[in-house]
């Protein structure tokens, strides 16, 4: 089995055509094309990817946002498969005081299709912080400027079919984008693939696709311990597949597995299953503005200990662990108060989820010995 660069190396070498369809690996490999550090290169009117790669070839290291990216352009800007694509519309806005981090661009995979790809979460808490303020806003700003920059490319190539694709938060506007798009865009979209990203709070779902027919276009693909991409309503379903890596660390999609050109499948672990169903519970139970003050006093101690997103604080909670306990323990009363009730829910859930998993597996086991007999 191989990663999206192994993938690369061999299927590289052919041009799309009937007999090197595109897919599931192409389409992986376009929403991640977003990643790619192009607000640190200078785009001309006219770029394509192997122009991209040549400019970033001359990058440091450290402009990558993970180290394997960096790999990724390079192998695209040598591919038969992709180097001659054009790339345009790189937008990136970030503003600190609206919490918005958005960044997308727009891949044409040749005169009749594009693909939009966006950009999913930096490592900015900024960025983290937009994210988890989908448990009690109804829309963030980078949903509206998903939706935005499809109007927009939509009305520049009025003549293309359209996909759209992101990875994480990227996914996620990819979904919102396309649900909440005019009818007659949504005709010309051919697919979203939404890779690991949330799904749609339970009170929004009705009204965000009651009356769409999107739903069938909808791709999602999330690995077997996933998290984030479980969150919240998916009524597309859901695709798993087959990481290397370890519980939250299967978010990176260089860990996700491709056997000639498909991902590989595979099935949700017990844990993850356990997890996703109490953090659902949980943001059922907690109202929204439990929730709001709850994660609003978290990034605060956050930003106050420097810690940069929730994966550093797992990576080195040694470090930040005691600086946090000791910021939380200086938080006013009455916000400590309601952040611990929070945490107090939180655990109810998860204790309510392995027991109601418990239940779930002995009736699986009783039911399958009285069959047996």
């Amino acid at each position: 089995m191989a990663n999206i660069n192994d993938y690369l190396r061999v299927a590289g070498t052919q041009k799309i055509s009937k007999k090197a369809p595109f897919s599931e690996a192409d389409q992986l490999i376009l929403a991640r094309i977003s990643y790619l550090p192009f607000h640190k290169i200078k785009l001309g009117l006219f770029e394509t990817i192997a122009s991209v790669a040549d400019k970033m070839y001359e990058l440091p290291a450290s402009a990558f946002g993970w180290p394997d990216d960096r790999k990724l352009i390079e192998l695209l800007g040598q591919s038969r498969r992709f180097n001659k694509m054009r790339i345009s519309n790189f937008v990136r806005h970030n503003d600190e005081t609206l919490e918005k981090q958005f960044s997308a661009v727009t891949i044409h995979l040749n005169l009749r299709r594009a693909y939009l790809s966006f950009y999913g979460t930096d490592s900015s808490l900024t960025g983290w912080k937009e994210d988890f303020n989908l448990a009690f806003l109804d829309n963030i700003p980078a949903q509206i400027e998903a939706l935005e920059y499809l109007k927009k490319v939509s009305l520049k190539f009025f003549w293309k079919k359209l996909y759209l694709g992101g990875h994480s938060k990227g996914g996620h506007v990819s979904i919102f984008a396309a649900i909440h798009a005019a009818d007659h865009v949504q005709k010309r979209i051919q697919a979203v693939y939404n890779y690991d990203g949330p799904g749609i709070r339970k009170d929004l779902v009705e009204q965000d696709l009651g009356s769409f027919k999107i739903l069938e276009r909808i791709n999602t693909f999330v690995p077997q311990e996933s998290i984030i991409g479980r969150l919240f309503e998916h009524r597309e379903g859901l695709m798993i597949v087959h990481s290397t890596a370890k519980n939250v660390y299967q978010h990176d999609i260089y860990s996700w597995q491709i056997e000639g050109n498909k991902l590989v499948r595979s099935k949700t672990t017990k844990r993850s299953n356990m997890i996703n169903r109490a953090i659902n519970q949980w943001m059922q139970n907690a109202s929204r503005e439990e929730i709001k003050i709850f994660i609003n006093g978290m990034f605060e101690i956050f930003s106050s200990v420097e810690l940069n997103n929730p994966i550093e604080l797992m990576r080195e909670w040694k470090h930040f662990g005691p600086k946090i306990l000791k910021e939380f323990m200086n938080t006013p009363k009455e916000k400590k108060k309601a952040i611990s009730d929070i945490w107090l829910k939180l655990g109810e859930s998860l204790i309510r989820s392995q027991i109601e998993q418990s239940e779930i597996l002995a009736k699986f086991n009783k039911t399958f010995k009285v069959r047996g007999k």
